[in-house]
């Protein structure tokens, strides 16, 4: 049975940087640089306070900590199970969210110190703070609410900032902040992409999508009578909701449909393509979005409900546990192919953010796949735990490989990893980083990436995902490859690239944080054995699903991880590091057949095209139609036909009564003084 603490200062660990949001956006109107300080201030504070109650956590592991529970409102519910539902304004703190928020909260921290230089200057720059701490506020909302409205507030916050930071530079005045070729065009679409049309992308696709989430987590708070996370999980009125859903066949519909928002805000097929673009953001945006908030709210969202779907099934009886296990089938196999398609379009990109991109979504569906294997396995606890770990030690990599791409980047001003030939002679320290990343990223051992990617892999396969086991295998190859094909370029010859003679090292204030960011990746993958079981006990312990008695690594599969990240990466090394080639011209020319698949790699399989065709074209043609004939049927008929034929009747009947005689005149005025006098009256 967990014990409950009430802490009154957790909640000061999301309201600070929203303080903090407030007060850079006013004092940066008057000094944009003291606006960057009291965004980094406030984020500091946050991050400090995450640690007392994690330490908290982990003296008492099934220990759940919340602040004192404010009641915000109250709705009357005649239909619902309940007569009222209240909601509470407050925190809750368990393994899983405490360590959610240190990593968000110091992650998020050096991202904020290394912006301090990168945007100094910056046209926006009080602008960019302000929604830069009020995204971190949001995200840390998100992951320590107790109530589910509380949590809709925070995953909104989280999707208005992204819209703000990925259109930053919304003049579209520079195409080095654009993503894509100027020309290239597919199926006679664009695929260049500016800032200010990133944003707009990135909030209609994810808005969209969480329309689902809305009706799925009202339907939750309608027909569970609670909109008390807690009370959720073993909740009877829940469990009779599921129990009609599951007779009446669509149970998994419904919890598909309530993951839409989580599925598109961690971009995953057929939900993606906002991520792509959103890389015209500044690097730091990019750093943001991809380790500590935006695409981390998705999988956080299924580590959080997925026990519920489990705990709340396995009371509404057999019928509704085999639904939702079609559910998590459906939503594992979505993560598998995203970790495959995303890899496949990595291989062949040329610009660096956009390759970490790809990265980024591909990896994200090995979580989706681990978190999904939860709900078909005897002990759901080893796939949450395997999701989560592998979200920390990508967080961890991932803003480091984002951060030393805007200082490479900066320093070529270029997009492309063919510019940046030979900065590995002239930025050590920056291109270290990196590349200690990319190892990760690519799970080369002893890196955190390498253990918490096998646990992923191992777990598909004690689910009985058997296909997407063979996929996330071959999807490690791709990885390895791409990872040290994107950093290999920094070690080829520059003599093509003049400009790179001018580079210099990034400023301590931008390196020290990436630096420390690789470095941590390297001891993460030092102490994971050593401390994997605790770290699953603290996660778990507060949860209402099958724990781990302990986690052990099959030795196979370890070891064919091995060889494949030493084969991928040590491929991609020798082709670019040491024969120093472009091996993509030299296979083009001697195989033309392998251009279209070339195209359809780098096009992106088509799907940006196929989606304007269908979608954008198809809605444009209509609106234009239906404004055509509203125009002709409605405006010109109504003031060229209907008033003015009014107009005329009116005219004609005030005429009829202006005949110039004062008696008419009199009796006229005599009944309009009558009738008002009957109204006032009550009479009329």
């Amino acid at each position: 049975m967990s014990s409950v603490e009430i802490v009154w200062w957790i909640d000061l660990i999301w309201i600070i940087p929203f303080i903090g949001a407030a007060l850079a956006g006013l004092v940066g109107v008057f000094n944009k640089r003291f606006s960057g300080f009291i965004g980094v201030s406030s984020i500091f504070v946050s991050a400090l306070l995450t640690i007392p109650s994690l330490l908290m956590i982990i003296h008492d592991p099934s220990k759940i900590i919340v602040s004192p529970q404010r009641e915000w409102f109250v709705i009357d519910m005649p239909l619902a199970n309940t007569p009222q539902l209240v909601f509470r304004v407050g925190s809750y703190v368990d393994g899983l969210s405490a360590i959610m928020a240190l990593m968000v909260a110091w992650v998020s921290l050096l991202i904020s110190i290394y912006s301090l230089k990168y945007m100094e200057g910056d046209y926006g720059e009080h602008r960019f703070w302000l929604f830069f701490t009020f995204f971190v506020g949001s995200m840390l909302l998100l992951v320590l609410s107790s109530d589910l409205l509380l949590f809709i507030i925070g995953w909104e916050g989280t999707s208005l900032a992204s819209y703000a930071l990925i259109g930053h530079w919304y003049r579209d005045d520079d195409e080095i902040t654009f993503v894509g070729d100027k020309d290239r065009k597919a199926f006679g679409k664009s695929m260049f992409f500016s800032p200010s049309h990133s944003g707009v992308r990135a909030i209609v696709m994810t808005g969209a999508a969480d329309i689902g989430l809305l009706i799925g987590v009202g339907s939750m708070i309608f027909f569970g009578g609670t909109s008390y996370i807690p009370d959720l999980y073993l909740s009877s009125s829940l469990a009779s909701f599921f129990r009609e859903l599951a007779s009446s066949g669509v149970l998994t519909l419904f919890l598909f449909i309530t993951t839409l928002g989580a599925l598109a805000k961690s971009a995953q097929f057929p939900l993606h393509e906002w991520l792509v673009t959103a890389m015209t953001g500044p690097a730091s945006v990019s750093a943001l979005i991809h380790a500590a908030t935006m695409v981390k709210a998705g999988v956080y969202f299924m580590l959080r409900f997925s026990p519920i779907f489990i705990s709340i099934s396995s009371l509404a009886g057999s019928l509704a546990v085999s639904q939702t296990r079609e559910y998590f089938i459906i939503i594992a196999v979505l993560g598998g192919f995203t970790a495959f398609l995303m890899a496949t379009m990595a291989v062949v990109s040329r610009e660096l953010k956009l390759i970490w991109a790809f990265s980024t979504a591909s990896q994200i569906g090995y979580m989706f796949v681990a978190v999904a294997s939860s709900g078909l396995i005897a002990e759901p606890g080893l796939g949450i735990v395997a999701g989560f770990s592998h979200l920390l030690s990508h967080a961890v990599f991932k803003a480091a490989l984002f951060l030393t791409a805007g200082a490479l980047i900066h320093v070529v001003h270029s997009r492309y990893i063919n510019d940046m030939k030979g900065l590995a002679s002239f930025m050590r320290i920056t291109v270290f980083s990196a590349y200690l990343a990319a190892l990760s990223l690519a799970a080369v051992p002893p890196l955190a990436g390498f253990w918490s990617k096998d646990l992923v892999v191992e777990t598909a396969g004690i689910a009985g995902l058997s296909l997407i086991y063979v996929l996330l295998l071959f999807t490690a190859f791709l990885t390895g490859f791409y990872s040290l094909r994107a950093v290999g370029y920094l070690f080829m010859s520059s003599k093509e690239s003049s400009h790179v003679h001018e580079a210099h090292e990034a400023s301590p204030v931008m390196y020290i944080p990436y630096l420390i960011l690789a470095l941590s990746s390297l001891v993460i993958g030092f102490v994971w054995w050593f401390y994997i079981n605790d770290f699953a006990e603290i996660v778990l312990a507060a949860l209402p699903i099958e724990t781990i008695h302990e986690i052990h690594m099959d030795p196979m599969v370890m070891y064919m991880s091995i060889v494949i990240a030493l084969v991928s990466a040590f491929s991609s090394i020798y082709i670019y590091q040491f024969s120093k080639k472009e091996i993509y011209p030299v296979i083009l020319s001697k195989a033309p057949s392998l251009e279209f698949l070339h195209r359809f790699l780098y096009d992106r399989w088509f799907i940006n095209s196929i989606y304007y065709i269908v979608f954008v074209d198809s809605f444009t043609e209509l609106y234009k139609t239906l404004g055509r004939y509203f125009e002709h049927l409605v405006i010109d008929n109504f003031y060229h036909s209907i008033l003015t034929r009014f107009a005329s009747v009116v005219s004609r009947g005030f005429r009829s009564i202006q005949v110039g005689f004062i008696n008419i005149y009199l009796i006229a005025l005599i009944i309009g003084f009558l009738i008002m006098f009957l109204i006032g009256m009550g009479v009329i």
